[in-house]
């Protein structure tokens, strides 16, 4: 029971990061009307009272400005300031939440070791080697909360899991209570650990779907809210409520993002450590730039142990200095796990080389599937041996392929190279991949300008900073695709210009493909490089 204090926990966060904003938090009323509080009069007993009323009254020395009204369960009303009695509002039923899960009870502990979600990425497979590795909570891919709750292939394609797998938290996408409560209904019946709320998504299709970091603007808090209530009610108390979001602005604004959420329900908030759409910025916090880390520690000591922290953001060949740095209850990897998924293991691998880390993957491949298909299988491969690869002259025969069987055999090939050590290099072959190489980095290149140019024009416009970057970014849909395919070429070509102008012409249409596969700088439909693609938080 809090004694002495005229700040909620609100109030106390704030105290902590605004020092200079600390009186105009104060003179806020600490209790509302119509709230049920426990309060104690002169050291008697407990008694149960409501807010009948708050009225500011007139200064007194350390009492505060904010006069309440309260009613006793006796039918007694008083008057009081509330800072010099001992009082606390009863247990929430956020509070009562049972927390003894395996997750929640990892993330006490503390240095909780956790698989971020990842679209293409953190399929089955990939989550048991993990951990196999040290991870010790893993989260699904980003879904579709109205696909999820109402088409089970669907579900039987994207929400693969077994019993090695947990704890598992459901990662879910949407802007509609009753759908994502839906969803997390489903999740908990199938048994997962957590369902998390994707508030962190800055890529178009987030943009143009409008969820993910599209839903933290002020205009969505309420729905926000709603969103994580609901998610609350729909789970059972053994299912943890979880959001994952990016730093707002300000530091203020991410707080109070973090409160509402926590009040709303959520017991894990994983913060990514960057910004949504920040092209036109430097330095920490920016999409491409290093995680903001001391923006997290900043909200991890405001907000104590109300909330559960999840830090996201510079774990590249190290967990322990992020650990170290936010004092968060967990960390969070995605692109350093992707290079390393052994980069949680408390001893060293030894034996295993980044091929035979590969070539595991590839096992558990063969027994579990992977739902994204094989660019998913290749892109895993290279980035877990991708110096392997290059080594070898392998890089572009694992791209071409199709298959899980070409997989295995460029791997298989390069692990004998490994073993004998009598690898002789082809300088053509050398060159043909340094060529191929270079226009792919040309591409992403061309493609990160034209993002830039385009958030600029908005931003001279006065627009959203995406708002040209959704203008012909979504790809046509199959009947789409077939309505074109009746028209004359350069009907067709017109149109797609008119609809799909960021998008590949070819790669749809042509009936060879796109030419320029990994070169193109227009959009394809594939799991990219950039792993700010990849996460979808």
């Amino acid at each position: 029971m809090a004694s002495g204090s005229i700040m909620n926990p609100f109030d106390v966060a704030a105290r902590q990061l605004f020092a200079e904003e600390q009186k105009e938090h104060e003179e806020e009323p600490v209790v509302n009307v119509g709230e049920k509080i426990e309060v104690s009069f002169k050291n008697q007993k407990v008694e149960r009272a409501k807010v009948l009323k708050v009225a500011r009254g007139k200064a007194k020395a350390n009492r505060g400005p904010w006069v309440y009204t309260v009613r006793t369960s006796d039918g007694t009303e008083r008057k009081t300031r509330l800072s010099h009695l001992s009082w606390s509002r009863p247990p929430s039923k956020r509070q009562k939440v049972d927390l003894g899960s395996e997750y929640l009870r990892l993330l006490r502990r503390g240095n909780a070791k956790i698989v971020a979600p990842m679209v293409g990425g953190s399929e089955l497979a990939f989550r048991l080697l993990c951990r196999k590795y040290g991870a010790e909570i893993a989260y699904t891919p980003m879904m579709q909360a109205s696909q999820f709750a109402a088409d089970p292939a669907y579900r039987k394609k994207w929400f693969a899991t077994s019993l090695d797998d947990r704890p598992l938290v459901a990662h879910f996408c949407g802007n509609d209570p009753e759908t994502v409560s839906r969803a997390c209904r489903v999740a908990a019946e199938e048994g997962v650990d957590a369902v998390d709320l994707n508030l962190g998504c800055p890529q178009r299709t987030a943009y143009s779907g409008h969820f993910g970091s599209y839903l933290l603007g002020d205009e969505d808090r309420d729905l926000v809210r709603k969103i994580v209530r609901a998610m609350r009610v729909a789970v059972p108390a053994r299912v943890a409520v979880c959001a994952k979001i990016r730093l707002l602005d300000t530091p203020e604004d991410t707080l109070r993002l973090v409160t509402d959420l926590r009040d709303a329900g959520a017991q894990v908030v994983a913060i990514h450590g960057r910004k949504r759409a920040t092209w036109h910025k430097r330095g920490p916090g920016a999409r491409d730039g290093p995680a903001d880390l001391d923006a997290v520690r900043a909200v991890v000591d405001a907000v104590g142990d109300t909330v559960c922290i999840v830090t996201n953001g510079n774990v590249r060949d190290d967990w322990q200095p992020a650990i170290e740095k936010t004092k968060a209850a967990g960390v969070m990897s995605a692109e350093g796990i992707l290079n390393n998924p052994a980069l949680f293991a408390t001893i060293a691998v030894g034996k295993n080389s980044p091929l035979e880390l590969a070539r595991e993957y590839l096992d558990i491949v063969a027994e579990h599937g992977n739902p994204a298909g094989y660019r998913s299988i290749a892109f895993h491969v290279r980035r877990i041996c991708l110096k392997a690869l290059e080594t070898y002259d392998a890089v572009d025969e694992l791209l071409d392929g199709s298959d899980l069987a070409d997989a295995r055999r460029v791997v298989d090939r390069c692990l004998d190279f490994e073993k004998r050590g009598d690898f002789v290099a082809d300088p053509k072959a050398k060159k043909l991949a340094a060529d191929r190489k270079k226009k792919r980095e040309l591409a992403r290149n061309n493609r990160r300008r034209f993002e830039g140019r385009m958030a600029r024009k908005a931003k001279r416009e006065g627009k959203p900073l995406d708002y040209y970057l959704k203008l012909g970014a979504d790809p046509p849909s199959p009947a789409d695709l077939a309505d074109l395919k009746k028209l004359p070429h350069p009907d067709r070509l017109e149109r797609w210009k008119l609809n799909y102008s960021q998008v590949c012409f070819n790669y749809y249409l042509a009936a060879g493909g796109c030419e320029r596969a990994d070169t193109c700088a227009f959009l394809h439909p594939v799991v990219e490089d950039d792993v700010d693609n990849l996460v979808s938080g």
